[in-house]
C-alpha cells in the first residue's frame, strides 16, 4: 500500500480531535490572522492585490483591506499577508510554515464552499498532520537543494485540506495528492535581494492545492506513488529518497504534529530567534558595546544558508526583508534597543547597530537539538580577554519553550490594533474560538 493511499484514508476518515488539538489549532489561527492584519499592509500585499484584481472581482474580504476578490485570490492574498512579516508559525523539525497556508485557506476559501465550521477546523488539523509529516520525512533535504520546504509540504497540506473542503472520495483524494506533486515548488533564491518571491511561495501553495483538489474531484488522475516511485518529491526535490516509507503516516492519528509548532516572539526568521535571546543576555548582563571584541555563533548547517552567509552582505541589509535573514544584524538590534519588534525595521542605516553586528562571526556546528528546536550557541570574547559563554538549547516560543496562551492573545493585539476596531479584534477572537458553530466567514 502506497503512503499516499494511507494518507487518502486519514484524510477521507470520520475524526474525534482530542480537545487539546482543537485548542491549539485556534491559538494557531488566532496567531496567524494577527499577523496577517499586521502585514496586510506590506508593499508586496498592496502588488498582489492590484494583480489579482486585474484578473477579476469577488465578494471575499481581504484582510486590512476594503477591496473583495474571489474566494481563491482573496485566500492567496491573505497567505501572503500571513507570512509577509516573518512572525508566522513554525513546524521547526519540518522547517514549515504551514499556518500561513491554512489559515486563510480553510477561512477564506473554506467558508465558501463548506458552511460548515467544524470541517474547516478538520481541514486546518489534517492539512497541518500531512505537510508536516512530509517535511520531518525530507531531513532537511528540500533546504539543502535550495528549495523553500514550506513551498514544498505546503501544497500538500493544501491540497489535503481542501479535499476535505470538497468532500473528495478515497481515490479522488489519492489522485490529488499525486497531482499536487507536480506543483511543489519554490526556491530560496529570495535569498539574495530579500524579494517577494518567498510569500508568493505561500500563494501558490494556497491555489495549487486547491486545484488540485478540484482537478481531482472532477477525474484527473495523479501518480498513488508520489512518496515513493522512481521520481518522487523526496528523491527529484530532496536527492534521497525516503529512509523507510513507514515513517511517513504510521503516526497519524497517535501522534498529532500540530502540538509540535512553535510560535514567534520576534519578527525574522525563525533560525534566528535563539542568537537573538543570545544578544539579549549580553546587554542584560550589562555589557557594554565598546568591552565586546568579537562574537563566535555556532549555527547548524541549514540555517547558515538563511540568516548567516554572505556574513560580509549580512551587516549591511537595504530592506527589511534582508535584516529578517541577518543573524548579526537581528542580535544588533536586540543589543542596542533591548527588543525586536515590527518597528525595528523602520531605520536600517544606524551607525551603532552595523557596528555591533561587524562584531559577530558564525562558524557551523552539528547540535543534537536541531531541527526539532532552533538552539543557539555563543561565545563572546571581551577586550581584556574573558569570554562570555551563552548556550540556548531551545529558542522560546518552541512548544517545549512554549508562549502562554495569555501571550499569543496578546501577540494578536499588538499586531491588530492598529489595523482594525478594539470590537473587531474580540469578534475575530469569539469566532475563531467558536469556530465549530460558525457558518460563514464574518471578517
Amino acid at each position: 500500500m502506497f503512503c499516499s493511499e494511507k494518507m487518502a484514508e486519514f484524510i477521507c476518515s470520520a475524526k474525534e480531535f482530542p480537545e487539546s488539538i482543537k485548542i491549539r489549532a485556534k491559538e494557531l489561527m488566532i496567531d496567524t490572522l494577527g499577523v496577517a492584519f499586521a502585514g496586510s499592509k506590506e508593499q508586496c500585499v498592496y502588488s498582489a492585490l492590484k494583480a489579482f484584481s486585474s484578473i477579476g472581482s469577488g465578494t471575499s474580504a481581504i484582510w486590512g483591506h476594503d477591496a473583495t476578490l474571489d474566494p481563491i485570490h482573496a485566500a492567496m492574498i491573505n497567505g501572503i499577508s500571513s507570512h509577509s512579516l516573518d512572525f508566522d508559525d513554525t513546524h521547526t523539525e519540518a522547517i514549515l510554515h504551514a499556518s500561513a497556508i491554512l489559515t486563510p485557506l480553510c477561512l477564506s476559501y473554506g467558508f465558501s464552499v463548506c458552511p460548515n465550521g467544524e470541517k474547516v477546523l478538520e481541514a486546518f488539523i489534517t492539512g497541518w498532520e500531512i505537510a508536516s509529516r512530509i517535511g520531518i520525512e525530507s531531513r532537511g533535504n528540500f533546504h539543502k537543494n535550495g528549495f523553500h520546504t514550506t513551498s514544498i509540504c505546503g501544497i500538500f497540506g493544501a491540497t489535503s485540506a481542501s479535499c476535505i473542503l470538497l468532500d473528495l472520495n478515497l481515490e479522488q483524494t489519492i489522485n490529488a495528492l499525486g497531482i499536487a506533486g507536480s506543483s511543489a515548488c519554490g526556491v530560496n533564491e529570495f535569498l539574495s535581494n530579500g524579494s517577494d518571491s518567498k510569500v508568493i511561495h505561500i500563494a501558490n501553495a494556497i491555489c495549487n492545492g486547491i486545484h488540485s483538489a478540484i482537478l481531482a474531484k472532477n477525474g484527473m488522475r495523479g501518480p498513488i506513488s508520489i512518496f515513493e516511485g522512481r521520481d518522487n518529491v523526496f528523491r527529484a526535490i530532496g536527492k534521497s529518497n525516503l529512509e523507510d516509507p513507514n515513517k511517513l503516516v504510521d503516526s497519524l492519528g497517535k501522534i498529532w504534529q500540530i502540538m509540535q509548532v512553535s510560535l514567534k516572539p520576534y519578527p525574522c526568521c525563525h533560525f534566528a530567534h535563539a542568537f537573538i535571546e543570545c544578544a539579549q543576555f549580553l546587554r542584560e548582563s550589562n555589557i557594554k558595546a565598546q568591552d565586546i571584541q568579537s562574537i563566535m555563533c555556532y549555527v547548524d548547517e541549514v540555517p547558515i544558508g538563511f540568516i548567516c552567509d554572505p556574513i560580509d552582505k549580512k551587516y549591511f541589509p537595504k530592506t527589511a526583508y534582508e535584516a529578517k535573514f541577518s543573524m548579526p544584524f537581528l542580535m544588533a538590534l536586540m543589543f542596542v534597543d533591548g527588543k525586536l519588534d515590527l518597528r525595528s525595521y523602520d531605520k536600517l542605516d544606524r551607525q551603532e547597530v552595523i557596528d555591533f553586528a561587524k562584531k559577530i562571526q558564525y562558524q557551523k556546528r552539528t547540535s543534537q537539538g536541531f531541527p526539532k528546536y532552533f538552539p543557539a550557541l555563543m561565545q563572546a570574547t571581551l577586550q581584556n580577554g574573558v569570554t562570555i559563554t551563552k548556550d540556548i538549547p531551545i529558542n522560546r516560543g518552541n512548544f517545549d519553550n512554549p508562549l502562554t496562551s495569555l501571550e499569543i492573545q496578546e501577540k494578536f493585539r499588538q499586531n491588530t490594533q492598529n489595523q482594525i476596531s478594539k470590537s473587531k479584534m474580540m469578534s475575530i477572537l469569539s469566532f475563531v474560538e467558536t469556530l465549530e458553530q460558525q457558518e460563514k466567514l464574518k471578517f
